[in-house]
């Protein structure tokens, strides 16, 4: 087994732990309660009047982070997120989560946090520190045996909880038309992604949906992941589809380019997630994402980036692509020497290409 498929299996084994922490952690809702934080000023979403972190972020975070170490510990350094791990408990004492060498030892850690709910702590901790066998991860095509990644070449962005304030609200709004999930737990992701620090290209994504079907009170997830390099896209999700022009959005758009997009026979339909938006352009659910501001950030882009990079597709950087669409440098990258970690241009998902000749003539002219 090469490093790539190797790295592949610990990132979907690891997404498919973070989806069982992100689904006990909503079990009891009195519990839940307890757990939900909101950021300080620095941290915000500036998007947001509120912006809140729950335990579940910041443990499933430290643990995507503890498991890579344990298989790769050269890339311990390498692993970003969006989560702080510094938590306040009811009483106003930080305590930073950190995963322990055992089980009891993070019980004792997670208890504090959680005003000493010791059973609940046992449970989390016992779900952290649980070996997952690659056949309970719900993901549909065979990973190759082949994967080409220099692991001495990589970073990774986590985003936790991609849409922690539909984790947090829970619900379910449906788009009739398009079938898209416009907020509520369907929306939420679990995003791990992996790029190159030498081009700053994103080579592979995994995105965990833990919240995807419901039988009986009971959440079962869905896994995609996708592998690129060098022209040799990988993917479990299949090719093909045609065009509906229905572009996804925010809801906090700007109305220019609703009324451009409107104007064009667009159907458009605004959801939450950033990670979701773009699963559902790998999916085919929707022809493009389009956001005009710089509100998203690089831990929600790469992973599902590296999807549709696989399938042909790409997220390019929307302010570039206006002024200049036939510029060689509109992808978004992830190269490490900046500080400033939001893609501040704005973002263009597409899965074909034949999309961006249609927005070339609606938004450049």
């Amino acid at each position: 087994m090469t490093d790539g498929t190797r790295l592949l299996t610990i990132l979907l084994k690891a997404s498919e732990k973070a989806a069982n922490i992100a689904r006990v952690c909503r079990q009891d809702s009195v519990l839940f309660k307890l757990l939900v934080q909101e950021k300080s000023d620095e941290e915000k979403n500036p998007r947001f009047f509120q912006d809140f972190k729950t335990l579940a972020d910041v443990l499933i975070q430290e643990t995507i982070r503890h498991d890579i170490e344990i298989e790769f510990p050269e890339l311990a350094k390498m692993v970003q997120g969006e989560e702080n791990n510094i938590f306040s408990n009811t009483l106003g004492e930080s305590v930073i989560v950190e995963i322990q060498s055992d089980s009891d030892k993070t019980t004792a850690l997670l208890a504090k946090v959680m005003a000493s709910e010791w059973e609940t702590a046992k449970l989390l901790a016992s779900e952290v520190h649980r070996n997952i066998d690659l056949s309970e991860v719900p993901f549909t095509v065979k990973i190759p045996a082949d994967l080409d990644i220099c692991i001495k070449d990589i970073g990774i962005w986590i985003d936790p909880i991609d849409s922690t304030a539909d984790y947090i609200n829970g619900g379910e709004t449906i788009d009739i038309e398009s079938g898209l999930h416009l907020n509520g737990l369907r929306c939420v992701t679990v995003l791990i992604g992996v790029y190159l620090k030498s081009t700053g290209d994103p080579i592979l994504g995994v995105v965990n949906q833990p919240f995807y079907t419901n039988f009986n009170g009971m959440w079962k997830g869905i896994s995609y992941w996708g592998y690129n390099k060098n022209g040799i896209g990988e993917c479990s999700i299949a090719n093909g589809g045609d065009s509906n022009k229905v572009a996804v959005l925010s809801r906090c758009e700007d109305d220019y380019l609703k009324n451009k997009l409107l104007a064009n026979n667009f159907t458009m339909v605004e959801a939450s997630g950033a990670g979701y938006k773009i699963l559902s352009v790998a999916l085919g659910q929707a022809d493009v994402y389009i956001l005009s501001k710089g509100s998203t950030y690089r831990w929600d882009t790469c992973a599902p980036q590296s999807l549709l990079l696989s399938l042909g597709g790409g997220i390019l950087d929307y302010q570039k692509f206006i002024t200049n669409p036939d510029s060689d440098d509109l992808n978004v990258k992830y190269l490490t020497s900046s500080t400033n970690f939001s893609n501040s241009g704005g973002l263009i998902a597409y899965r074909n290409k034949e999309i961006l000749e249609i927005l070339k003539f609606i938004l450049c002219k």
